[in-house]
């Protein structure tokens, strides 16, 4: 199969005559990895000319978002949620079911089709319009700075861009090799829907797959070590959508200490300790979602001389550019976000950088950040801990969802939303919601803080009547006056 598609996207080598060559190398530029950081690099070498091949292993072409990340969770994501709400209207005229058939199985065929047509799309198609870029299947390791062995071929280049990704994060848990267990991507593709699911991490795709699964009909508890879910989010918004996932059935026990995996008559178990006492957890299915590992450990780097960093991430400068200037390195396995939309930027930078000599980086502070959970989860700019340990004390407000007049209209009780604001001069330097719809909200408080506003040019601003987005002209508001007295569209 991805022979198959690998075939449909090599180009004829359709060189143009100003292409930048070297006649010592057999490419300008080498780019690693075909995901979205690896694709976007190669979408602006096409643009500039550039000789350029491209080399894809492990998963199909598309790399993680598409095959195995956001889009195919998203899309079961959103089926559970219209199965599951549909017989939860808020209404009092509105009783009765629908959607009420399940099955899962046709759920995972239909994922699968969606996918497939996406990654067509999305990349292969694209890849058909690239000038000047060859692509094939194989993983590279490097056997000089300037040279890589692919399928016992060897490719030399002026130039690399790594582009390789990531893979699910396991710690070797006592019983893990005796213990079949089951990271995001085999979930997404499981055949039978688990009676019991025993989810270890609390992360953003824990928390997602245990809640999609949860409205499918699997009785699912979340183990986290932390003291909250979500360790990297604004305590207040991760205790708020905690509250909103365990009305919904889900058992979350946090403080937990893994101390061995084992099976029992086809039973799967977890033994833990939880504020020093023992407990034992059994399921059908185990699902590690503990973060991820950079793929750099099979790129023999030691060789191309790009030095690694703490937890197997490649090192660059903001400029994206490894140990070696000729090497540049971006994505996750750089570990800068871990976002395919940062990596599609990083891809064009880097290449930008490299052949134009742009200098550009990115304020990854600008960078908004969500999960699809229900309410859904949104961030950017500054979190209350990290404000507080640059200020001293939190300049914030904080709004109910429930507040806001079309959520009212709603009948919507769930969520709040979150601004902190610099003491002296008023700019918006973090935002943070949970709510329905948290991953649109995001997007006016991220130009907030990439553009330096102030709380008053959200004020100032005219927004739609009714819409949930005016929550975020309302929590800048909360600066200035006192909100729980004020018409709906006062200025």
């Amino acid at each position: 199969m991805i022979e198959k598609e690998i075939n449909q996207i090599k180009t004829q080598n359709d060189h143009c005559k100003t292409c930048l060559t070297n006649e010592e190398y057999d490419y300008e530029l080498i780019i690693i990895g075909g995901g979205a950081g690896g694709f976007s690099a190669a979408t602006k070498a096409s643009e500039l000319g550039i000789k350029t091949l491209m080399i894809n292993g492990g998963l199909p072409i598309g790399g993680t978002c598409v095959n195995v990340g956001c889009v195919p969770s998203k899309i079961l994501i959103e089926m559970s949620n219209d199965y599951y709400y549909t017989t939860k209207s808020t209404y009092d005229a509105l009783t009765g079911s629908c959607n009420t058939e399940f099955n899962f199985k046709t759920a995972i065929d239909e994922k699968h089709k969606l996918v497939s047509g996406l990654r067509k799309s999305n990349y292969i198609d694209v890849s058909t319009t690239f000038k000047g870029v060859e692509i094939i299947e194989g993983r590279g390791k490097f056997i000089s700075p300037n040279e890589i062995k692919v399928n016992k071929n060897i490719y030399s280049a002026k130039n690399f861009i790594i582009a390789t990704g990531s893979r699910p994060k396991i710690i070797p848990f006592k019983g893990i090799d005796k213990v079949p267990y089951i990271t995001n991507r085999e979930l997404l593709s499981i055949e039978e829907l688990p009676k019991k699911l025993i989810v270890i991490g609390a992360g953003p795709i824990g928390l997602e797959l245990a809640q999609a699964f949860t409205h499918f009909g699997s009785k699912v508890i979340v183990l986290e070590k932390e003291s909250q879910i979500l360790p990297r989010i604004d305590r207040e918004i991760a205790n708020e959508l905690q509250k909103n996932l365990e009305d919904e059935g889900i058992q979350i026990k946090l403080n937990v200490n893994i101390e061995e995996l084992s099976k029992d008559n086809g039973d799967k178990i977890v033994s833990t300790t939880i504020d020093y006492k023992k407990a034992l957890f059994i399921g059908d299915e185990i699902l590690i979602s503990i973060g991820v590992t950079p793929n750099s450990d099979c790129l023999d780097l030691e060789k191309g001389g790009a030095k690694v960093g703490k937890g197997g991430f490649i090192e660059v400068n903001k400029e994206l550019q490894t140990s070696q200037p000729h090497i540049y390195a971006v994505g996750d396995v750089v570990g800068n976000a871990f976002l395919e939309t940062v990596a599609a930027k990083e891809g064009y930078i880097a290449a930008s950088n490299l052949f134009q000599g742009t200098h550009k980086s990115i304020n990854y502070e600008a960078v908004p950040q969500a999960i699809f959970t229900s309410p859904q989860v949104a961030v950017v700019g500054l979190s209350e801990d990290e404000f507080i340990k640059k200020y001293g004390s939190c300049n914030c407000r904080t709004i109910d969802v429930a507040t806001i007049p079309k959520a009212q209209a709603l009948k919507e009780t769930r969520g709040m939303i979150k601004m902190l604001v610099h003491p002296e001069t008023d700019l918006i330097l973090g935002v943070s919601i949970v709510s329905p719809m948290a991953a649109d909200l995001i997007h006016e408080a991220t130009l907030a803080v990439k553009f330096k506003m102030t709380v008053d040019d959200i004020i100032d601003t005219v927004h739609v009547f009714p819409t949930i987005s005016e929550g975020i002209k309302r929590v800048a508001q909360a600066f200035k006056r006192d909100i729980t007295i004020m018409s709906c569209c006062v200025e």
